[in-house]
């Protein structure tokens, strides 16, 4: 049922229905958050009933999205019996397309495990609890992003179709390098703050965490990178040369592992968790920084200059951040009320970067043309609406 679902809400974002789709995803949240609340009031949450939740929840949204499409005059399917020379060549189609995805999969399953069982091996739990906490925040920071891959994809998709390069290196100089600054604004402002966040998010106990967390907070920075500049690779069917370039990567960063967990005596650095997290963020810069140069090559753009981007960004919001936190804790002496401090310190932050921004907007990806309607966004959100009467 997950699969039909996700399998239609790829045809909503197809046709060019997401901004409907979603809404309806938002009624489905709601209702669902409504579901669970009278269920738990009533003392009947048990597994039967949870599973039967999630069931109704799924088959409600795949219901509302069949029906924006069917409305739309767009079919779900068109034609049910479909001749054996077609399904033939569907299944070659698919096949060349997709086993290369199918080995790099693969490949990400077994390093994703050795990681883990060697950080456990030499570590132990505590170092691993460490660990998923660090993941879990970095995969907190990449949702602001994660929800345009798709449409991107779409957009890179047509472009190609129709053999139209100039728009694909439109849409690629237009929206990487600001979802990049995206991803980055959430990232440094959680790594600088990775003390508080820790606290709040796992307690005391996990203050060991702090380096893992600081470092693998910047994780999704790059990860918003590779699934955009791997959305190229998807449009373009290159999807030999991305499997090939993760899987190298992959390849060489479990040696890389070894040495950053292991103890001394095995010819080791023994630092645990911050060791993993050091290498993911690494593996992560290099294999995107590649993917990029294939594609700044067939799009016909300045590889150095989204890289020279990437830098300027990054070091711009660290150094914003720690300024803000030291306003906050040590100017404020806030230091102690650790929810007051980050969300005064985030306030701090964001003001410093909307300056920013509209001085010097290209360290952000965007240029002097977009200001007048980032700020004219920025009224229609917070201000109300002013209506006319005829």
């Amino acid at each position: 049922m997950t699969w039909f679902l996700q399998i239609l809400v790829y045809m909503s974002d197809a046709y060019g229905f997401t901004i409907k789709s979603e809404k309806w995803r938002v009624v489905q949240k709601i209702l669902g958050l409504i579901i669970i609340t009278l269920l738990f009031v009533t003392h009947k949450l048990n597994l039967t009933n949870f599973f039967l939740y999630h069931y109704a929840v799924i088959v409600f949204l795949s219901i509302m999205i069949i029906w924006i499409i069917k409305r739309s005059g767009y079919p779900i399917v068109t034609n049910w019996r479909v001749p054996f020379r077609k399904v033939k060549n569907y299944i070659r189609e698919f096949y060349y397309y997709s086993y290369p995805l199918f080995f790099f999969a693969l490949f990400g399953l077994a390093t994703g495990i050795l990681d883990r069982w060697l950080l456990q091996f030499f570590r132990g739990s505590i170092e691993q609890g460490f660990f998923g906490l660090s993941y879990q925040i970095s995969a907190v920071c990449f949702l602001t992003t994660s929800a345009m891959t798709p449409l991107i994809t779409r957009e890179f998709s047509i472009a190609f179709s129709q053999k139209n390069i100039d728009q694909m290196a439109h849409l690629f100089r237009r929206y990487i390098p600001l979802l990049f600054s995206i991803a980055a604004f959430v990232s440094c402002f959680i790594s600088v703050q990775a003390e508080k966040v820790i606290y709040i998010m796992g307690g005391s106990k996990y203050t060991g965490a702090y380096a893992a967390v600081s470092i693998m907070s910047l994780y999704p920075i790059h990860q918003t990178y590779g699934q955009l500049s791997g959305s190229i690779f998807m449009a373009t069917g290159q999807t030999s040369l991305y499997s090939k370039i993760g899987i190298i990567f992959m390849l060489l960063g479990l040696p890389l592992t070894f040495f950053l967990i292991a103890p001394e005596n095995k010819m080791g650095f023994n630092t645990g968790a911050t060791g993993l997290a050091i290498k993911m963020v690494l593996i992560q810069i290099i294999s995107v920084n590649i993917q990029l140069y294939y594609n700044s090559r067939l799009l016909n753009q300045k590889f150095w200059k989204y890289v020279s981007h990437q830098f300027v960004c990054i070091i711009c919001l660290i150094v914003i951040s720690f300024f803000s936190l030291l306003i906050v804790d040590k100017g404020f002496g806030l230091h102690d009320k650790v929810m007051f401090s980050f969300i005064i310190s985030g306030m701090i932050y964001t003001s410093i970067v909307i300056i920013l921004i509209y001085f010097k907007p290209i360290i952000f990806g965007l240029s002097k043309k977009d200001i007048p309607y980032l700020i004219q966004l920025a009224k229609s959100v917070f201000l109300p609406a002013k209506y006319e009467y005829y």
